[in-house]
Order: C-alpha cells, then sequence, then structure tokens
C-alpha cells in the first residue's frame, strides 16, 4: 500500500507546489524538496513489496516508510484543506463562528508554526529512509506500461463471462450415487465430508453436486450454509432457518431456534451443506448435539455433505463406514484444459514459446484451480515472453508445504498486478471470508482512500474504480458476481485462499473484529489504520465502539458490517465524541444504524473525511459543521425518516459526488444552490417545494436546480411534481441530457387538487433519456400521456404506472412498442380502458414481458399480447374480459406458456374461469384465487365435445406447489383437476362456505405438506377432530389448521378431543348421504353453465339460486359496493391467514387486499410500496420486514416519541396481527347484526398491541 501512498502524496503536491502566492506561497520549497524525495523513493517501490515477502530487513524498511508516508500524506490533506476553508471564507458574505475558530492562532493544526515543524520533520525521516534503502540495492522500476494498458483494454468489456468447472466428473458421480443410495435402518442421516486442501474446488463441486436435477428430486429440502470459522450452533441453526423460509430470523435463544426449525424440517428428507468447517473452540461437542437433533428431526435418508481443509474435521463427522471423499488436484490434461482458456483469453497468442514456459507454470500449481486460475490470470495480461520467463523462475523459489507453495503463487499474482490494484485487494481484508461485498460500498471506500488514481476530471474516479474492481474480478481475485436487472455486477466474494493472501499483505495496518471482540492482542494502535466491526454472529440492541480506539489516532477506516437491519444498537453522545475527536485522521466512517438523535457538532473535526454513512439514524437535523468536511465525496442518509431538511451550506461541498436519501420520507425540500454540485453522480430523492416549507428562512431548490447535473446515475426520485409551475419550468430540469440515469420516478402528492392540463404539460417536459431503464410515475392527474413515451422508451425494462386517476389510454396512436420491457405494474387507475386509443390497428405483443401487475384498473379491457415467456400473473379488480384477453393472448396448447405464479383476485363479473386457461398453465407453481363472489366452479367437466381436452385439463397443473382459494361462496367442491397436481404442497381454503366436504380422491395428493381452512363452517366442523367424517382424507398431511386452531403438526393430532354431539354427528351423517346426491346436481349445474354464452350479463342468469340474485347486478354502482362488503373476510378466515404463518408475499397480498376491501369507506393513498390508511398508521414494505410508523408521529415529530418509533418494525406474524385487527375493528360496523355477533365472539374488547399478540 505504500506505493499507493506515494502516489497520493505527489498527487496533492503537484498543485502545492504550483501555488504562486498565498498561505502555502512560504512552503514552496519544501514541497518541492519533499516532491524530489518521495519521487526517489516511489521508484523502488514495486521491488521493494515483492522482496519484503522474503527478506525481513526489507520488510521492517517497508513499513517504517509506510508510517512516514502516511503522516506527509496527512499533513498535506491539512495544507489543502485549510486552503479551501480560507477560500470559503473570503468569497462567503458571513463567517461561520466555528471555521473562523477553525484560523484562529489557538488552532495549532493550522497554525503555520506547527505546520512547518511538522513538514521539517518529515523530510527529515524522509532522508534518513531513502539513504537506509541503498544498502538493499533495490530495482528501480516504475508502472509497468501493460499492466496499466491492461486496465485500460479491461474497460472497453461489459461484463465478466465466468469460466466452466473443468473436470471432476468422477468426483461428482461418486458422491451423488452415495447421496441416492439408502441408508440402512440403523442410521437415519449419513454425513460425507469432502476433503481438501484451500484452492483445490470443494464448494465449487458440492455446488454443482448441490444443483444437480437428480439431488433436487430426491430432497424436500436443500439447505446451504457457509460456516467459515466460525461454528456456532445458535447462528448454525438461525441460517438454516433462514435458508428454509427465505426470510430473516431474530436472534433468538437455541432451544427456541430448534424448535422452529424442527417445526419447518418436519419429517422432509433434507440434504444440507456446511462448507468451509474448521476445528475452532468445542466443535466436536456442538457437532455432538447438532447430530443429536437432527436425529430427532426423524428424517431417514436425510444426508450432510461437509467441506473441510482438516483431515481431523473430516474423520469426526464422518458417519461410521463412509470414508471421506478426498479431493485431489486436477490432472494435467485437465490443468491445461484451464490454464489455456483464461492465459491466451487476451492479446497474448499461444505460440511454441509461451505454451512451453505456460505449461512449467501450469505444473507447478499442482492442480489446484484456484492457482491455475489467479497465475493464468496474471499472464493473460503480458505479452512479453520475458515476463513469462521471470514470473515461472520466481515460482520455482517457493518451498515448504503444498499449501505454502500455492500461497506463494497466488502472492506472487498478487506481485504481478498493477500497483493501482494492490492497494484497492489488500484493503478487502476488512471483510470477512465468504462476505457478499457490496461492490458500489467497495469502490466509494477505495475512493476514500485515495486509491484511485484517476488522470481524467475527479467526477470520473467512480468510473475509474469499477473498472479496477472489473480487472481484479477477471484475474480471479473476486468470485461469484451477482449483477442487478441492469446488469451492474452489484455483489461478489472472495475465495478463502485470496483472503489469506491480503491478511498476510496487511499485516498490523488492517484489523477485522467481531461485533463483540476486544482489541487486545491486535498489534500496535499506534499503527492500526483501518479497523471494521462485524455484527453478523451476535446482533446486539447495545454496542460500544472499544475504548481502545481511544489511542488508535492515526484510524483512517471505522466501519461496521453485517449490521442488522434495525441497526448495531444506541452508541452513546460520549462514544461519538471519543471517535471525532481522538480518530481526526478517518477518512471512511460509517455509523449506519447507531441510533443517533442528534450528530455531534465535534464531528467538523474530522476534516480528512472522503466517506460519511449516517443511514438508518432517528436525527431530523444535521449540523451546520458538516459542512466544514470539504473533502467530502460520499454522504449517505438512507432511511433517515426523521431527516426534515439538509444545511443551507451543504451546497458548498464541491466535492460531493453522492448523496444518497433513500427513504427520506419527512424531508421537506433540498437548499438552494443543490444545481452547483455538478460532480454529483446519486442524488436519489429532489423533492420540490414550495419557499414556506423550508424553515429559518432558507430558500428550497426549484426542479431547475437539476438542470447542470448531468452526471446523475443509478435513480432520481422527484416528488411533489404538483408544486412546478409550468412546463417551462419543468423543462429547465433538462433530464433529457442525463444519459447515465438508469430509474426515474416522477411523483404528485394526493390527495391533491388536480389541474390537469398543468400536469400533462409538466410530464412532456420531462422527458428523459432513451437510455432510461425503469420509469415509475405515480398521482400524474392527466387524460393521456406525452409522446416520448411511446417514442423514447425504447431501452425500458420496468414500467410502473400507479394512481393515475383520469388516464384513459397509454398510448394515443401506433407508436413505436417497448420492446425490453419485462415488467409492467398499474395500480389504480380507475378511468383506463385500453393501452391504445385506437382499436384499428392490430395491438403488437409485448417480447420480452415476463412479470405483469394490474391491480384496481376495473374498465381496463385491452392490453398489448402477452408472450409464452410471462412468468407472473397479477390481475386484481379488473373486468373479467381482460382475463379472457389474457387467455386469449396464449400460444397453442402444444407450446404451453411458463408463467409460474397467477393471482385473480375480484374479477368483476366471473362466474366460470375461462376454457383456455389450464391447458396452458404446465409451468403453473402458485395459484391464487380472491373474492369472487360470483365465481361457480373452479374448472367446468368436459362435455362430450370436449373430451380431447380431458389429458390436457388433467396434466396441466402437475407442477402446482401452492393453492390458495379465498372468498369463494359459490364453490361447491374442489376442481377434478387437482387430483393430478401430483407435487402440490400446500392447500389453503377460506370463507367458502358453499364447500361441504373434501374429495375422496384427497389421499392421493402424497406430497401436501400444509392444509389450512377457516371460514367454511360445514367444512370445518368435518376436520375439526380425528373422528370427524373427513378426518381419513387428510390424515396423511403433516401440517394441519382448522379455524386458527393447530389441528396436527409434524403429522401428530395436537387437539384434545371433545365428546361428540349426537345431534352434530346425525347432521353430518345427513350431509355425508347426500354427498353423492348433490355431486350430481352440482354436476348438471356447471354443465348448463358451460353452455352458456360467457358474455352474457350475469343478471340475466338468476335462476341457479335466491343467494346469487342479491350480488349479481354489476352495473349498479351501490350494489356493486355491497358486492365489495361481502368480500371482507370473516374473523375466522383472518385466524386461519394468520395460522399459515405466511411468507412476505402473501402478507403482502393479504394486507393489500385488506385495505382494497375498504376502499368505499376509508381514504387510501397506494403509491408505490406505501399504503396510507385512516387507521394513523404508516406501512411500508421492505424485503422481509412490514414496517409500521404512526402517523401522528410523523406529523407533531416529538422528540419523546423517537424511541418508541425504533421498534416499530413488526415482523411478518405481528403484521398479520395488525391487519387481522383492522378488519375487525370494519366487522363491528356491519350492518348486519349475524356479522356483529360473530366479531364479538371471537374478539376480545379492546385492541392490544401486535408485539404482545405474537409474543
Amino acid at each position: 500500500m505504500a506505493f499507493a501512498v506515494a502516489e497520493a502524496i505527489l498527487k496533492k503536491l503537484a498543485p502545492l507546489a504550483a501555488e504562486q502566492a498565498g498561505l502555502l506561497w512560504s512552503f514552496k520549497s519544501d514541497f518541492l524538496k519533499l516532491k524530489s524525495t518521495v519521487s526517489s523513493i516511489r521508484a523502488v517501490l514495486l521491488d521493494a513489496d515483492e522482496q519484503s515477502g522474503m527478506n525481513h530487513q526489507v520488510r521492517d524498511w517497508l513499513d517504517e516508510l509506510k508510517q512516514v508516508l502516511y503522516d506527509a500524506d496527512d499533513l498535506l490533506d491539512d495544507f489543502s484543506t485549510e486552503a479551501l476553508l480560507k477560500q470559503r471564507r473570503n468569497d462567503g458574505n458571513r463567517c461561520v463562528n466555528e471555521v473562523c475558530l477553525f484560523f484562529t492562532r489557538s488552532n495549532q493544526l493550522v497554525s503555520g508554526l506547527v505546520m512547518a515543524h511538522r513538514l521539517k520533520a518529515i523530510r527529515t525521516k524522509l532522508d534518513e529512509i531513502d539513504e537506509n534503502r541503498r544498502k538493499f540495492n533495490l530495482e528501480t522500476r516504475l508502472q509497468d506500461p501493460a499492466a496499466a494498458a491492461a486496465i485500460k483494454h479491461e474497460r472497453q468489456t461489459d461484463s465478466f463471462v465466468p469460466y466452466g468447472f473443468v473436470g471432476r466428473e468422477e468426483d461428482k458421480k461418486k458422491i451423488i450415487a452415495m447421496l441416492l443410495s439408502s441408508t440402512n435402518d440403523e442410521q437415519k442421516i449419513e454425513v460425507i465430508p469432502i476433503l481438501g486442501m484451500g484452492g483445490l474446488g470443494k464448494t465449487a463441486l458440492a455446488q454443482c453436486i448441490y444443483n444437480d436435477k437428480n439431488v433436487s428430486t430426491c430432497f424436500q429440502l436443500k439447505i446451504w450454509i457457509c460456516v467459515s470459522d466460525n461454528f456456532d450452533q445458535a447462528l448454525l441453526v438461525r441460517k438454516m432457518l433462514e435458508s428454509i423460509t427465505k426470510r430473516k430470523v431474530e436472534d433468538l435463544d437455541l432451544d427456541i431456534l430448534k424448535g422452529e426449525l424442527k417445526k419447518e424440517m418436519g419429517n422432509k428428507r433434507f440434504l444440507l451443506v456446511l462448507d468451509d468447517v474448521w476445528d475452532h473452540g468445542d466443535y466436536k461437542g456442538k457437532w455432538d448435539s447438532l447430530m443429536s437433533f437432527w436425529l430427532q428431526v426423524e428424517a431417514a435418508g436425510s444426508k450432510i455433505i461437509v467441506t473441510t481443509r482438516l483431515g481431523g474435521v473430516a474423520n469426526y463427522f464422518a458417519t461410521k463406514g463412509i470414508k471421506p471423499h478426498k479431493l485431489k488436484g486436477l490432472s494435467e490434461q485437465e490443468s491445461w484444459v484451464l490454464f489455456e482458456q483464461i492465459a491466451f483469453k487476451g492479446e497474448v497468442e499461444s505460440g511454441e514459446r509461451f505454451v512451453y514456459i505456460g505449461k512449467e507454470v501450469m505444473r507447478r500449481c499442482m492442480g489446484v484451480p484456484l492457482a491455475i486460475r489467479v497465475i493464468a490470470g496474471a499472464l493473460s495480461s503480458k505479452s512479453n515472453i520475458v515476463d513469462w520467463v521471470a514470473i515461472r523462475d520466481k515460482q520455482a523459489m517457493f518451498d515448504g508445504d503444498d499449501e505454502r507453495k500455492i500461497l506463494g503463487t497466488l502472492k506472487l499474482s498478487y506481485d504481478n498486478l498493477p500497483s493501482e490494484l494492490k492497494s484497492c485487494f489488500v484493503y478487502c481484508s476488512l471483510f470477512p471470508k465468504d462476505f457478499d461485498i457490496d461492490v458500489k460500498l467497495l469502490v466509494q471506500i477505495w475512493m476514500g482512500q485515495g486509491f484511485i488514481n484517476s488522470s481524467q476530471s475527479s467526477s470520473a474516479s467512480f468510473e475509474v474504480g469499477v473498472e479496477y474492481f472489473k480487472s481484479l474480478l477477471s484475474r480471479f481475485f473476486f468470485q461469484e458476481p451477482k449483477s442487478d436487472a441492469w446488469g451492474n455486477v452489484k455483489w461478489c466474494k472472495m475465495h478463502d485462499l485470496m483472503h489469506d493472501v491480503a491478511l498476510g499483505i496487511a499485516s498490523e495496518e488492517i484489523v477485522a473484529l467481531k461485533a463483540l471482540d476486544s482489541m487486545e492482542g491486535r498489534g500496535n494502535s499506534d499503527r492500526l489504520r483501518h479497523i471494521s466491526f462485524d455484527f453478523e454472529e451476535k446482533p446486539t440492541e447495545t454496542w460500544k465502539a472499544p475504548d481502545a480506539l481511544a489511542s488508535a489516532t492515526v484510524l483512517r477506516t471505522f466501519l461496521p458490517i453485517n449490521t442488522p437491519y434495525y441497526g448495531i444498537g444506541g452508541i452513546e453522545e460520549q462514544n461519538c465524541e471519543m471517535i471525532f475527536s481522538n480518530n481526526t485522521r478517518l477518512r471512511v466512517l460509517s455509523l449506519h444504524g447507531a441510533k443517533l438523535e442528534s450528530v455531534a457538532r465535534s464531528i467538523h473535526k474530522l476534516t480528512h473525511l472522503r466517506y460519511l454513512n449516517l443511514g438508518h439514524n432517528l436525527m431530523e437535523v444535521l449540523p451546520g459543521e458538516i459542512t466544514i468536511l470539504v473533502n467530502l465525496q460520499v454522504l449517505i442518509l438512507n432511511y433517515c425518516e426523521n431527516l426534515e431538511q439538509l444545511p443551507r451550506d451543504i451546497v458548498k461541498l464541491t466535492d460531493l459526488e453522492f448523496l444518497s436519501l433513500v427513504r427520506c420520507s419527512s424531508l421537506k425540500g433540498l437548499p438552494l444552490g443543490i444545481g452547483r454540485l455538478t460532480r454529483l453522480r446519486e442524488l436519489s430523492l429532489f423533492v420540490v417545494s414550495a419557499p414556506s416549507d423550508y424553515s429559518h428562512g432558507a430558500v428550497a431548490a426549484r426542479i431547475s436546480e437539476l438542470e447542470h447535473l448531468d452526471n446523475l446515475s443509478e435513480e432520481l426520485e422527484i416528488r411533489n411534481l404538483e408544486l412546478v409551475k409550468d412546463e417551462a419550468e419543468a423543462k429547465a430540469a433538462s433530464l433529457f441530457r442525463k444519459q447515465h440515469l438508469q430509474a426515474l420516478t416522477l411523483k404528485w402528492s394526493l390527495p391533491r387538487r388536480v389541474f390537469a392540463g398543468r400536469d400533462v404539460g409538466v410530464l412532456k417536459a420531462l422527458e428523459p433519456h432513451k437510455n432510461l431503464k425503469e420509469l415509475k410515475l405515480n398521482g400524474y392527474g392527466g387524460h393521456s400521456l406525452p409522446s416520448w413515451f411511446s417514442t423514447t422508451l425504447q431501452n425500458l425494462i420496468r414500467l410502473t404506472l400507479s394512481n393515475l386517476g383520469r388516464l384513459k389510454y397509454i398510448e394515443d396512436d401506433a407508436g413505436q412498442f417497448l420492446p425490453r420491457l419485462k415488467y409492467l405494474w398499474i395500480r389504480n387507475c380507475p378511468r383506463l380502458v385500453s393501452w391504445r386509443s385506437t382499436t384499428e390497428i392490430e395491438m403488437p405483443q409485448f417480447p420480452s414481458l415476463s412479470d405483469l401487475r394490474i391491480e384496481k384498473c376495473p374498465k381496463l379491457v385491452r392490453l398489448p399480447h402477452i408472450s409464452a415467456d410471462i412468468d407472473t400473473v397479477y390481475l386484481n379488480y379488473v373486468d373479467r374480459k381482460l382475463l379472457d384477453q389474457f387467455v386469449a393472448s396464449f400460444p397453442p396448447p402444444s407450446s404451453p406458456s411458463r408463467i409460474k405464479n397467477l393471482t385473480i383476485c375480484e374479477i368483476r363479473g366471473l362466474r366460470i374461469l375461462p376454457q383456455g386457461l389450464l391447458p396452458h398453465l404446465a409451468s403453473l407453481e402458485y395459484l391464487w384465487i380472491w373474492g369472487c363472489p360470483n365465481l361457480m366452479n373452479l374448472y367446468p367437466p368436459a362435455t362430450s365435445q370436449q373430451q380431447h381436452l380431458t389429458s390436457l385439463q388433467f396434466s396441466a397443473l402437475s407442477n402446482l406447489r401452492r393453492f390458495y382459494i379465498f372468498h369463494l361462496p359459490g364453490i361447491k367442491r374442489l376442481p377434478e383437476w387437482l387430483q393430478h397436481s401430483s407435487n402440490l404442497q400446500v392447500l389453503s381454503i377460506h370463507d367458502c362456505d358453499g364447500l361441504k366436504c373434501l374429495p375422496k380422491w384427497l389421499p392421493k395428493l402424497t406430497a401436501l405438506d400444509t392444509l389450512i381452512v377457516s371460514g367454511c363452517h360445514f367444512l370445518s366442523a368435518r376436520l375439526k377432530s380425528r373422528t370427524a367424517e373427513d378426518w381419513p382424507k387428510v390424515a396423511h398431511i403433516r401440517k394441519i389448521d382448522i379455524d386458527g386452531t393447530k389441528v396436527q403438526r409434524d403429522g401428530n393430532y395436537m387437539r384434545v378431543e371433545e365428546p361428540a354431539d349426537e345431534n352434530q354427528l346425525q347432521e353430518q351423517e345427513a350431509s355425508g348421504g347426500e354427498e353423492e346426491e348433490e355431486e350430481e346436481e352440482e354436476q348438471q349445474q356447471q354443465q348448463e353453465l358451460f353452455s352458456e354464452e360467457e358474455d352474457v350479463d350475469d343478471a340475466d342468469n338468476n335462476d341457479d339460486c335466491e343467494e346469487e340474485e342479491e350480488d349479481d347486478d354489476d352495473d349498479n354502482d351501490d350494489e356493486e359496493e355491497e358486492g365489495l362488503s361481502s368480500c371482507i373476510p370473516s374473523p375466522s378466515f383472518c385466524l386461519g391467514i394468520l395460522s399459515m404463518e405466511a411468507d412476505i408475499q402473501a402478507t403482502v397480498l393479504f394486507f393489500r387486499m385488506t385495505l382494497m376491501t375498504y376502499k368505499h369507506k376509508t381514504h387510501v393513498v397506494d403509491s408505490d410500496r406505501r399504503i396510507i390508511s385512516d387507521v394513523d398508521v404508516d406501512f411500508y414494505i421492505n424485503d422481509d420486514e412490514i414496517h409500521v410508523v404512526d402517523s401522528n408521529h410523523l406529523k407533531e415529530k416529538k422528540k419523546k416519541n423517537n424511541n418508541n418509533n425504533n421498534n416499530n418494525n413488526y415482523s411478518v406474524r405481528e403484521m398479520m396481527m395488525m391487519t387481522f385487527f383492522i378488519i375487525m375493528m370494519r366487522a363491528r360496523k356491519r350492518e348486519d347484526k349475524n356479522d356483529e355477533d360473530e366479531a364479538k365472539e371471537e374478539l376480545p374488547f379492546g385492541t392490544p398491541s401486535p408485539r404482545m399478540l405474537s409474543s
């Protein structure tokens, strides 16, 4: 890292030495001498860095040099900062007290005398170090031009293509055979260890086996856990629970976690992979405890794969009679295939001489894939044979055991990195092993440390940093890249051996701690430059930075990582004061989730700061002193939901490139002059505000401030567009020039008085650049969309239209279509009729659409045709004709659709499902049908004319996993096709009073794991006990819930038997005796329905039953509202939902449906991911949690409520309880006395809190 610091010093010295007048003029000669000395030393640093691994004297000399270079870098930073602040003071019309104090003679930091003394001391030390270097005969060597050219060449590459899995076919076959073999009677679970040294590909082999199709079909559950160096029982069990449930699990007591895990696993046959197990601590005792637990699960035939480098671990874990599978190196032929495809991928030609040297290098890698990949990656950028020979000769010098030789080879690859990349790589040792590294964060903190050497303007530094990352990725210093929807690499990992190499080079400079570790024995605090705290192992509500940090006065990085969603716990003000006062050389500081109610004013002491993360905190304002941090490049304030305004002088932070304001929901506006920050790459939120909205007399920025912010990239959300005066003001924002912007959200506030003409003009003027990938419109009041919607958005991938109350058509004519659109979500557009205003031209097809969600668009009847590749369809409160059109757009049954998720909710006038629906759903896995009270059957039986479709009907849904039906009172039996859904796992039936019994064929569904029934009076009575008539049909199901009661768990009956009522038994016998007669009548009715024309008005079909007559007139608005009231779920239905232990998607759907049901009684504003109701609670959904914020708290902003607000992050189950009581409060207001009585019986007086209920 010394080379990088030297480069940074020389870069800072250039403008300082060129100063012709002013404060720095008196130091000019000293700067020139310092520059000469540093340049002389830099010339030998590359050679010294390579020799330091073998020569202790060179290593000591290099360590001493680094400390002095760091001091010099800090001093030059002080000079630059002083000059900037003095210039600001002279240019400004007022003087901030703190800035004035900064320049008084009492401040020793900027005192000219003290600076002169520090500069002289540094020069003296450097002269001594420069003299000492001569005795080492270090070679003068500057940056390799070929290496620099390699980075430049790689900047032209759009994406990284990983190389295939080479060899290991025999290993794979052997282990898969062991997995698929039957287990003996005595041993229920077998453990198969894979043993081998680091880098051999144990993890890659396990992944290949884990994803094999034959293995996947053999096991009901598959779980992958990376153990690494932390064999903690509670952590492992929690990770297993998270892997199964796909949601975050709280850090509970181990016994509670085991109990939850046992419920989730049931008796399912599972495959568990424990990757990278070590022998730290009492691993034997912990393993024995876990094995005892897994045997209690009684999942016969389950298997566990363990990968480890240690023979002792493998032998102890292995099942008796099973030998660990010892992984060997690749054969020479396999090694050469891997080496050749990497080393000769670039400009290097596979000439005879290169092949000869390459094979020698490859043989010394001993068949270790990681070493082959990394060394071949290093050679791929060297087109001179001399460089290949040099690497071969150095490789031959390594001795010791195999692993030391491999580490030596990896270190050799590091030595051959371009100097710009070396510091970037070593810095990554701050992250724990197997950590998902956020690439954006990584590049930002590289910027903060000055590792990025950009020859362009400083605004391009982030792009250069991204290319640094891509270069390291292409050389296999990183692995397992993961991309976002736009193709940007978002996450990556480091291999354990590469992490070891980085740690070995970092020495005492970098320390990575667990959250609760102390700093004792962690080296000399005087040399500690970078520290991180890992919060994964034991998230805690309270955390305090180690006291030893007070003596680490040269610290440059303070970085909590793996922080839990609710934060790292409160940091006391004095703890923050200690960090701010003692660690004044910090470049990177994160206090994410520290629950700060205010930021200490002493933060102005951190004048070197480049990266500051204050996200997930509670402050309402930022101190003005933060604007003194003139070197700040990154300021992150995400999820600061109480933050109301930014300091007015933040516009003077001219180096700022990232201002992240995601979910700052209380922000009233941005300060005037924000448009002067032309280096901004990220401004995630721009709030248009009226002058009166900003306090203390400050003037808020208008939308025209966006005009010159042409470097903006990623996402931009513009709120309160109703406050834009006119089209001219909107046009001044110049969004069409922002070519790097990927996602744009345009929001008008609701409720409001709509001026349609002004909205149309504003939206017309806000035309984005053609490169835009995602567009969200919310609250727009115009009748149509501007022409640029059809002509400009040819690269659009995601489109969301929400709350467009007056919109009738999306396109006025047949313009160009959206060829790349994958996600289309349309919500709450009550007047929307069709995609296009004209019907004369054939509607085209969405060629790339994979996710379609239409919600609360009751008049929408015509959309572009859907492709067969669509994955998800969600139709909620739309006209039946839209469902018919959706089915009509299917391809022929010979090429079925790939839909996996289908939701049908509140379809107006729906009495039977469209005939062509089922034969096209061969890939369907999740089916929801909700709130269609007129629906009489879920698929009519085939008449004689449709016999040829029978096989298609019966086989269509063979992949169905989950089937949910809610509030379908007209359904009298489950559809016959369901018996052929052999993979069905969950069957959930709610508020289907017409369903009186389960079919006789239900026991055929052997994969059925969960049955949930609620609000079905007759059916519940036949299932509530083992003596009930339908119990034999469900006895095989592992988990059964009836009306909120857990009747069966893990196949064990739980309910206490109650004496049977003779009258009830007689009623059941009578209903059972009439079952066949009812089925015959129903079949006759269904065939009559099937023969009717589909477009006949529902009001004419009044001869089926008297109940239907009351609700079938869809044309009457008053009766339509009554129909909606009839969709209100019953209390028993809600209890059934609560017993589902639903995942986040199920919860979101249920919650949204609840609010929609009451839309005629409650004012609801449904904007993007936010739902606001009149129960004085705001909700928003994020990943695996639903968050609740008291509306009154948001309005009043009382400080005393802040602590209470911290606890308003509710789990899925707690949110379900909240929703349940919203429904109960509404149920009390019904006019129907029977419903009132039912609600009073099941709901105790008063509404307890969700947390109390869930406990």
